[in-house]
C-alpha cells in the first residue's frame, strides 16, 4: 500500500466514525460501527504513516504507533499536548500562519514540513492535515498524517518524487514551481522576456469537504487538476500549491492580452458542473490571480506573492473572475506585510526598537492644572520612516500581536511613571489604551497588577482606556474584567465614546470612572447647534453617572467657550498641549 492510498483510506475512516459518531440518542453499538472502529484501529495500528489526531483546538486525543516510531515520543508524553511538541526551528512563523489560514478556508493542508524527533534530530515529513466536523459544520477534530521521507534520502527516484509531486493529482508542488520559477526568471533576465504566474484556486472547496466528506474532495480535485492539463500549454508548468490551489508559470506568451485569455479559458472550464461517481452534481467558483515579470515583481517570492494577493483580489471581488495585480493595493498590502514582520521582530526582542512613547496632558480649563497624561505610543521605523498609530495599530490587531504590543507599553509607562514620582512631588495619573483583544487574556488582571507591584507603585497611578467598540464585542467578559480591574485599584476610562455603539443604553451597565468624548463631537458641536446639544445631553448624561468628563479635540479658545456652561471637566488637544516626548514632559511637571 502506497502512502497516498494509506492517507486516502484512514481520512476515509475517521470520517466514516466521525460521522456515526456525532449521532444523539444511538442505540447500543451496532456492527457496523464497531467494524468501523476496528477498521480505524487496524489503519492506526498497522500505518506507516505517522497520525495525530486533535479536537477543534488542537489538544492531542491521539496518536498512533507510527508516530512514536518515527517521533520517539510515546503516546503518554504527547496526549493533552499540542503538535508543536515536535515542531522545528526550521520554518519560519509565516509559515504556520499560511498553514492555519488555509485549513481555516479550506478545511485541508498538505505540504512538507521540517520537524523534530525526541533526539533532536530534524527530519523531512510529508504532512496531510484535513479538518473533521459534526452535522451542523462545527470543527470537531483535525487529523494530521504525516509520512517521513528522511528514508527516501538515499533513493533517487522516490526522492524527486516526493520533493517535486503532489502524490494526490500527480501534479507538481510547490518545490518543483519554486525550481522552475527560478530557471524561468534567470531566462528572462538573459533575454528580456516576460513571464507569467497564476494562480488559481476552485473555490468552494471548504463546503464540498464539509458537505460530502474529505474521499469526494479529493476526487474533484484530481478531475480538476485534468481540466487545467489538458488547458494549458506543454511548456507551462502546472502545479498544485496547497488544498484547493493551483499554479501555472507561463514561460512565454505571458503579455497581459494571452494571460487574460487563458485565465478567462480556465474559468469556463472549471465553472463547468462536475459529475461524481454517484451521480451528484458540484459546481464550483474558481478565482484566478495574474502576475506579470517584471512589472509586478521581480524576484521568485515576489512574483508568488504578487500573484496570491491578486488572487485574493478576484476572491474578494465575487468569485468566478480572475484579476491582475493593482500595483497600488499590491505596494499597500507588502507595506503592511514589512509593518507585521517588524512589529513582530521588535516584540521578540523587546528591544522597542523605534518604539517610543509621548504623553498628552489632560487639562482642567478653570485652572489650567494638568489632571492626567495619555501615554501614545509612536513608531520611527527604520525603513518606513515615522509610522502613525492610525497604520500599524491595525496591523498589530490584525496579525494576533496586540496583546503584547499593550503589555509592552505598560510595562514601559509603568517604569517611566515609577521614575518621576523619585524626582518630583505631583505626578498626574497616566492612561494608557487597552486593544480589544486584551479582553480575551484571562491572565490580564493579575499580570497587570504585578506589573505596577514590580515598578513600586499602585493601581491607583494608572488609568486604563478602553473603546466603546471593544467593550461590546464581548460586553459579558469585559464587564466581568473590568469590574476586577476596579476592585484591584485600576481607574477605568471609556475611550472615543461616540465613535463605535454609542451604547447610551448600557451605559449605566459599565464599571467606569471616567468618559472621554470623541474629538469629532467637539469639531460638529462648534458648526452644528444639533451636535451641541447631544454634546450637551452626554455631559449631562455623564455628570448624573457621577462620571469623570474628558472631551478631547479642543484646539481653538471657541471650542473651549462652548464648553464653559457644561460644568466641571477636563480637556485635551492641541489648544494647551501637543502629544510630547518624557523630556518635554518632565520639564511641565518640575514646574509643578
Amino acid at each position: 500500500m502506497n502512502s497516498a492510498t494509506t492517507i486516502d483510506n484512514a481520512q476515509q475512516a475517521l470520517t466514516a466514525l466521525s460521522t456515526s459518531g456525532s449521532e444523539a440518542n444511538v442505540p447500543p453499538i451496532s456492527h457496523g460501527l464497531h467494524f468501523k472502529r476496528q477498521l480505524l484501529q487496524h489503519l492506526l495500528d498497522h500505518s506507516v504513516e505517522s497520525v495525530i489526531i486533535t479536537d477543534m483546538n488542537g489538544i492531542i486525543e491521539r496518536v498512533n504507533a507510527a508516530f512514536s516510531d518515527i517521533t520517539g515520543y510515546t503516546s503518554a508524553e504527547v496526549v493533552g499536548k499540542t503538535p508543536s511538541v515536535v515542531q522545528s526551528s526550521r520554518h519560519a512563523p509565516e509559515f504556520y500562519r499560511s498553514m492555519w489560514k488555509q485549513l481555516a478556508e479550506t478545511g485541508s493542508w498538505n505540504g512538507q514540513v521540517w520537524n523534530r524527533r525526541k533526539t533532536g534530530e530534524v527530519y523531512l515529513q510529508w504532512l496531510s492535515i484535513n479538518t473533521l466536523t459534526d452535522d451542523t459544520g462545527k470543527v470537531t477534530h483535525r487529523v494530521a498524517i504525516g509520512h517521513d521521507l528522511t528514508a527516501l534520502k538515499s533513493d533517487r527516484n522516490n526522492r524527486s518524487l516526493f520533493t517535486f509531486n503532489d502524490p494526490l493529482t500527480q501534479l507538481g508542488n510547490r518545490q518543483l514551481l519554486t525550481s522552475r520559477l527560478d530557471q524561468a526568471l534567470a531566462e528572462a533576465q538573459r533575454n528580456g522576456i516576460a513571464i507569467g504566474l497564476m494562480v488559481v484556486d476552485i473555490g468552494r472547496f471548504r463546503q464540498i469537504n464539509e458537505q460530502l466528506g474529505l474521499a469526494w474532495g479529493d476526487d474533484i480535485l484530481r478531475q480538476q487538476a485534468r481540466t487545467l492539463q489538458a488547458a494549458v500549454d506543454e511548456a507551462d508548468t502546472l502545479v498544485r500549491l496547497q488544498g484547493d490551489m493551483f499554479a501555472i508559470l507561463r514561460h512565454s506568451r505571458a503579455h497581459d492580452t494571452a494571460m487574460a485569455q487563458l485565465a478567462d479559458k480556465l474559468l469556463g472550464l472549471m465553472a463547468q458542473p462536475i459529475v461524481l461517481a454517484d451521480n451528484s452534481v458540484v459546481s464550483l467558483q474558481p478565482s484566478i490571480g495574474i502576475a506579470i515579470y517584471p512589472r509586478d515583481a521581480v524576484d521568485n517570492a515576489g512574483l508568488l506573492q504578487a500573484a496570491e494577493h491578486a488572487h485574493s483580489m478576484a476572491k474578494r471581488a465575487g468569485r468566478n473572475r480572475f484579476q491582475f495585480v493593482d500595483q497600488q493595493q499590491h505596494d499597500l498590502h507588502h507595506r503592511e506585510l514589512l509593518i507585521e514582520h517588524s512589529l513582530h521582530h521588535v516584540i521578540n526582542t523587546m528591544q522597542g526598537e523605534g518604539l517610543s512613547l509621548f504623553y498628552q496632558p489632560q487639562v482642567r480649563p478653570t485652572d489650567g492644572k494638568i489632571m492626567a497624561l495619555e501615554a501614545l505610543l509612536r513608531w520611527q521605523h527604520p525603513k518606513l520612516g515615522p509610522l502613525s498609530p492610525a497604520e500599524f495599530i491595525p496591523v498589530a490587531e490584525n496579525s494576533a500581536q496586540s496583546v503584547r504590543l499593550d503589555r509592552w507599553v505598560i510595562e514601559q509607562v509603568c517604569m517611566q511613571v515609577a521614575l518621576w514620582r523619585q524626582r518630583y512631588e505631583h505626578v498626574p495619573v497616566v492612561s494608557v489604551n487597552l486593544s480589544a483583544q486584551q479582553f480575551s487574556e484571562f491572565d490580564f488582571a493579575q499580570w497587570l497588577l504585578a506589573c505596577v507591584e514590580r515598578a513600586g507603585i499602585t493601581p491607583q497611578c494608572i488609568k486604563l482606556e478602553v473603546t466603546e467598540t471593544a467593550m461590546m464585542q464581548d460586553k459579558v467578559r469585559c464587564v466581568a474584567m473590568l469590574e476586577q480591574l476596579r476592585a484591584l485599584g485600576f481607574k477605568i476610562s471609556l475611550d472615543d465614546f461616540g465613535t463605535g455603539y454609542s451604547a447610551l443604553a448600557c451605559l449605566h451597565q459599565f464599571p467606569l470612572d471616567e468618559l472621554k468624548i470623541d474629538r469629532s463631537f467637539m469639531v460638529e458641536a462648534s458648526q452644528n447647534d444639533r451636535a451641541f446639544l447631544l454634546l450637551k445631553t452626554i455631559v449631562q448624561l455623564a455628570q448624573e453617572l457621577s462620571l469623570n468628563l474628558v472631551v478631547e479635540g479642543v484646539e481653538e479658545q471657541a471650542q473651549l467657550n462652548l464648553l464653559a456652561n457644561f460644568g466641571p471637566l477636563t480637556v485635551q488637544g492641541y489648544y494647551y498641549y501637543r502629544p510630547m516626548p518624557v523630556i518635554e514632559i518632565a520639564k511641565i511637571l518640575n514646574l509643578g
